[in-house]
């Protein structure tokens, strides 16, 4: 049996990267026949331990005190906790989302004279998150989450057969999410983190918001500077038609119906709330941002705005409004992403890393 190990850094609990972590293990715990053994090492810890819980497979090296103390100890303990865990373990394939853990792990292999291959598997736009050079030049292999950083991978040099489109997994889900009743109004939701400009581009969604021509409520579920927020929505004069609810873990048990699920992100990596919606039966309206959304969308499950205007924006929720009862087939929906539901993508993971 092949000894796969992954290691990651300080995770919050939060992120799409451990909800991705935890379908990994999630399916490979449901396969009768295990043709790997997977085992997770957290260096740094996490602040929310709801995403580790469940995995059976770990070690968790935890980190105390803020983001400058945990520098210093990976400054300090980095190097040393990656040599011993990789001689501990003896690893045939070394995964991680991180640059210098990956490094370190490909520095090792001659120390060690080890026979293991090294993966990165970054899960961020290179446009917007770019990577140093000598990063691109100590893995093996490259475990791309999307068709764009595919792209962007291959800009860099990287040999496009040293590169797996892997996608992210996302589970199957039992439940569904109908659409509300009434024409010409639509009920919107914003998931993930508040931020007013920046990545998450907020400031469009409410600038939209003030100029589509039907009616609308936007529920926003998530952590951020929620205050800056609050204070544009009012000078916007809107803030009646918005309902801030903070985060939640099981944010899709507070929806009883809606109409969409709202992105207006300047970049991702891969977007799993997409996929999270879509999976539930909602549909979707994304920025066309360079990576992610191109992967997930068609015209089964959603429309894809051009990030450059407003406008677009405004049509396209203008649209969602008049057409919502194209987007009541549930089946239809969820079927739209099979390629990233856990049972193909842990197949095509598998594949990939052999």
């Amino acid at each position: 049996m092949k000894n796969v190990m992954i290691i990651v850094p300080y995770m919050s609990g939060y992120g799409g990267t451990e909800t991705v972590i935890k379908n990994l293990f999630m399916e490979n715990s449901r396969k009768k026949q295990n043709i790997m053994n997977f085992k997770l090492v957290s260096v740094g810890g996490y602040r929310d331990n709801n995403w580790i819980s469940d995995i059976p497979n770990k070690e968790i090296i935890q980190f105390y005190g803020g983001k400058k103390l945990r520098k210093l100890q990976y400054m300090v303990f980095l190097p040393f906790i990656m040599f011993f865990k990789i001689k501990k373990y003896n690893p045939d394939t070394i995964i991680s989302t991180n640059p210098i853990i990956w490094t370190l792990a490909f520095f090792y292999k001659k120390i060690l004279k080890g026979k293991y291959q090294v993966f990165s598997w970054y899960h961020y736009s290179l446009k917007d998150k770019p990577l140093k050079s000598i990063f691109l030049k100590k893995a093996d292999k490259f475990l791309a989450i999307s068709s764009g950083i595919k792209r962007q991978l291959i800009a860099k040099g990287i040999p496009e057969d040293n590169i797996k489109l892997v996608y992210n997994p996302i589970l199957r889900k039992k439940g569904t999410i109908e659409r509300t009743e009434g024409k010409n109004t639509i009920k919107l939701a914003y998931i993930g983190r508040i931020m007013l400009d920046g990545q998450k581009n907020m400031r469009q969604l409410v600038d939209a918001l003030t100029q589509v021509s039907v009616d609308w409520k936007l529920d926003v579920y998530g952590e951020g500077d929620i205050e800056l927020f609050r204070k544009y929505i009012s000078k916007k004069k809107i803030n009646k038609n918005i309902q801030i609810h903070g985060f939640k873990k099981n944010v899709w048990s507070e929806f009883k119906k809606m109409d969409a699920i709202v992105l207006t992100s300047k970049y991702e990596g891969l977007p799993m709330v997409l996929n999270e919606a879509i999976s539930m039966g909602i549909p979707v309206v994304s920025s066309n941002c360079e990576t992610g959304p191109d992967d997930i969308i068609n015209r089964n499950n959603g429309l894809i705005y051009n990030l450059e205007s407003t406008a677009d924006l405004v049509r396209c929720l203008n649209l969602m409004a008049l057409k919502k009862n194209n987007f009541k087939n549930i089946m239809q929906i969820k079927e739209s992403i099979n390629k990233f539901y856990s049972d193909v993508f842990f197949n095509n993971f598998l594949r990939s890393i052999r």
